[in-house]
């Protein structure tokens, strides 16, 4: 098994081994699956394949392909090496800069849940304030305004387990060295002090920084998202790795519950869409109708000047992972 990092902002995952498809009536259209943001892993499925689209699956287990030149092939060795150094995740859109100045070369632009190595300083050197060092992709050092970061809190170890066949939840468990079962309790530990609410409230704050970006089909960018990316996002952010698509999926951390039992944090899911829930009926989502064509907030509650009765009344499940 290889290996690789998305050396771009945000990589399209193909769904199929092309970049441009065609529908029944002869259309084309854009066959996006997902998005690999910047630093992330993934498996290189197809090793000596010479075509321009690689066969990848992400480490939360989304296969696709990924057009060649937007990744770094590594060794599992380099990898284990990488994803085991001290890192940082960008918190919104932030400039890359070969110094700490506010004029510094500009090297390149990275988005919220960009995967950024900390990077030491030479001898003698001191940060300046407000300035972190980071190490891009490549391994080349670059500036950063501080308050353009916040703490990294996902695991990418499932991508050095999973394999066809085997759920999710096993695989990471498996890198892991503990058991499936205790995957959202090992999060809530390490991330949450340990509380269930503190977790909710994360997730709840987190969906909010996303309100106005726009809709894309297939996006997990700060530039443009889909209702499934929004979601698995927030939660992959705050330490628990879902399904990618919009339903609740074997072998990933979700479970229905009753609609009565929605609690703040919790998935919302109805056909082929799936919002997050925020409490007293509100809930945020990313649309495409053409009313809105973005994240915005609407809500379950039929006084309420945000409620959506086409939503309301399709609502299949409530997910949660506790």
């Amino acid at each position: 098994m290889r290996y690789a990092l998305f050396n771009q902002p945000a990589v399209t995952i193909y769904d199929q081994p092309q970049t441009v498809g065609r529908d029944q009536e002869g259309r084309r259209f854009f066959p996006i699956g997902d998005q690999g943001l910047y630093g992330q892993s993934c498996q290189v499925l197809a090793e000596d394949s010479d075509e321009l689209l690689v066969p990848v699956r992400t480490f939360y287990g989304y296969p696709g392909y990924v057009r060649r030149f937007e990744l770094n092939v590594v060794t599992e060795k380099e990898l284990r090496a990488y994803l085991a150094a001290p890192a940082v995740m960008a918190a919104r859109s932030a400039d890359l800069l070969d110094s700490p100045r506010v004029d510094g070369l500009f090297l390149q632009t990275v988005g919220r849940g960009a995967r950024l190595r900390l990077a030491s300083l030479p001898d003698g050197e001191e940060t300046p304030a407000g300035w972190t060092r980071v190490l891009q992709v490549n391994g080349q050092p670059a500036w950063v305004w501080e308050q353009s970061l916040e703490p990294l809190c996902w695991e990418e170890d499932a991508v050095f387990a999973q394999r066809e066949g085997l759920p999710f939840d096993d695989a990471l468990a498996q890198a892991l060295g503990t058991e499936p079962g205790r995957l959202v309790r090992r999060a809530l530990d390490r991330w949450h002090g340990g509380s269930e609410e503190a977790f909710r409230r994360a997730v709840c704050e987190t969906a909010r920084k996303y309100l106005g970006v726009q809709y894309r089909w297939g996006g997990k960018a700060w530039d443009g998202v889909d209702c499934s990316g929004l979601v698995s996002d927030v939660y992959m952010q705050n330490g628990v790795l879902i399904y990618r698509n919009a339903r609740i999926e074997p072998g990933w951390p979700m479970r229905a519950v009753p609609r009565s039992q929605a609690k703040p944090g919790d998935a919302l899911y109805f056909p082929g869409h799936v919002a997050l829930y925020l409490g007293q009926g509100m809930y945020i989502h990313a649309t495409g109708a053409a009313a809105s064509g973005g994240v915005v907030l609407n809500s379950l509650d039929p006084a309420s000047a945000f409620y959506r009765a086409d939503l309301d009344q399709k609502l299949t499940a409530v997910g949660t992972i506790f």
